[in-house]
């Protein structure tokens, strides 16, 4: 890696990886999934979300994960979550998700290599708030223990946490059952309407997670009790998926792995677990959780470094399925540091096969042409530099006895920046239609915005105060609303000045 020229970090980057089960991506940059907020309520993908992925899907990313989609309309992270339809499976949804496959491709005359699409399929478990995620106030969460969710430590952060959440209840054998179903009806509905393949959700303190937990997992039966059997949910639902839907068929399915849940031994023998159990395309190397949210950016880089000599060192000969890639997703901002994980100077293996993006690519969803591109040097190519927590600083410090805070606002500006890139697209179709006519409106719009230069942002990145007028407010109050507002405001002040 050391002394790598532009052009060695470019072709770095730019390479094309085959996954076990055959699909290619055209290079190593992944667009990670993200908590996006775009539906208005009704569980399906919304013209918000399709605007969204039209944007990713012409930005030269590799592959494009979904994120978030649950698989239980009664058990939501949120009330503005995509959830997996019950079967049957109504023709409107089964409209609603191939139309949004259909936006993360990039259009026929685009010169963007079509990424690999992916949706993230999820259980929230004992994250589930007890209001608006699908069920009333006194029907629990589900956990594989009924441990409480806890986001601080003193009595009100305690008291807080047992009227958002409450102690969640263990689950039953058949509610188990259920969840493996869950879990394949969103695969299969991900085949049904022209997705590439699903990623199964363990990490972040979710459900999956937490059965792989030994914190929340106190179970003595065939899904507890060691570190072993905890993984037994997740390998019943990758053997159901992988039973519909065939690795040797192309159909590509990854894990998001919670790398910081419990000591490093655990986790990296749940890695060799899960490359020796086999069906896996390729884990993603993650971590944190409501209670735990600091780790998010912390300790991955050395844990993936392991994990993915951990899979190098496994004999093919012993392996049901070629072993999975390593996705490292955290932290990455530019061309160099992308490099540094993704390649060495060593006869060590690098710290992972692929670079995932999330936050980067709310800020600037076209980041990919800037760290491909051979006319941007390596010190211009990266990611837009901004203050997520700018103006929020002090509710950060009122609030600071919750643990999940501080984290949460910088996930909620970010959902303010994916709103205002899928507005904008909006109206940039919608100009497109008004220019071209009503016949143009099933072709793709162009992408209107004119990037600023290499290392800066396509989308304006505020003030979290001003971003959210612009995206929540402006959008719905017309200007001569707020002018009128004004108007009457200064007409008041001044008489009572002038009386004064």
């Amino acid at each position: 890696m050391v002394g790598m020229s532009d052009k060695e970090q470019i072709a770095t980057l730019s390479q094309e990886v085959k996954l076990p089960c055959g699909r290619v991506l055209p290079n190593r940059l992944v667009k990670a999934a993200m908590e996006e907020m775009l539906s208005p309520g009704t569980g399906l993908p919304s013209d918000l979300d399709e605007a969204l992925y039209e944007v990713w899907a012409e930005g030269g990313w590799g592959m494009v994960i979904a994120g978030n989609v649950q698989v239980s309309a009664r058990h939501l992270g949120t009330p503005l979550d995509i959830v997996v339809p019950p079967s049957p499976v109504s023709p409107a949804a089964l409209a609603a998700f191939s139309s949004w496959a259909r936006s993360a491709r990039p259009a026929t005359s685009s010169s963007q290599p079509s990424p690999l699409i992916l949706l993230q399929l999820n259980h929230p478990g004992r994250q589930s708030a007890r209001i608006l995620c699908g069920r009333g106030p006194y029907s629990p969460a589900l956990a594989p223990s009924a441990v409480p969710l806890q986001t601080g430590t003193g009595p009100l952060a305690r008291a807080t946490s047992a009227l958002a959440w409450g102690t969640p209840r263990e689950m039953s054998l058949r509610e188990i059952d259920d969840v493996v179903e869950q879990f394949v009806a969103g695969a299969r509905l991900a085949h049904e309407t022209g997705w590439d393949g699903v990623e199964l959700h363990a990490s972040h303190g979710y459900l999956l997670a937490q059965f792989m937990s030994p914190k929340v997992n106190r179970r003595t039966d065939d899904y507890g009790g060691s570190a072993r059997k905890r993984l037994t949910l997740l390998f019943r639902i990758i053997d159901a998926i992988r039973l519909e839907l065939p690795q040797e068929k192309g159909f590509c399915l990854g894990v998001k792995l919670n790398s910081s849940d419990y000591v490093e031994q655990d986790a990296l023998d749940n890695v060799k677990w899960i490359a020796e159990h086999g069906g896996i395309d390729f884990i993603e190397i993650s971590g944190g959780s409501y209670e735990h949210p600091a780790l998010r950016e912390a300790f991955f880089d050395a844990f993936s470094s392991r994990a993915r000599w951990l899979v190098s060192t496994l004999p093919p000969s012993t392996l049901p399925s070629p072993a999975p890639l390593i996705l490292l997703t955290g932290g990455f901002r530019s061309r160099t540091g992308i490099c540094r994980a993704l390649s060495t100077s060593t006869k060590s293996p690098p710290a992972a096969d692929l670079a995932g993006l999330a936050r980067p690519a709310a800020a600037d969803p076209f980041l990919p042409l800037t760290l491909l591109a051979p006319t941007v040097p390596s010190a211009l190519a990266h990611a837009p530099v901004y203050d997520a927590l700018s103006g929020v600083r002090w509710l950060r410090w009122l609030l600071g006895w919750l643990t999940v805070v501080g984290p949460g606002l910088d996930v909620l500006y970010h959902t303010l920046l994916l709103r205002q890139i899928a507005l904008q697209r909006v109206r940039d179709k919608r100009r497109f239609v008004a220019l071209h006519g009503a016949d143009a409106a099933s072709e793709r719009a162009p992408v209107a915005v004119v990037r600023s230069g290499a290392g800066q942002a396509a989308f304006p990145l505020s003030n979290f105060w001003v971003l959210g007028w612009r995206v929540w407010v402006a959008p719905v109050v017309p200007g001569w609303v707020v002018g009128m507002a004004g108007a009457l405001l200064f007409a008041v002040a001044g008489k009572r000045w002038k009386t004064e």
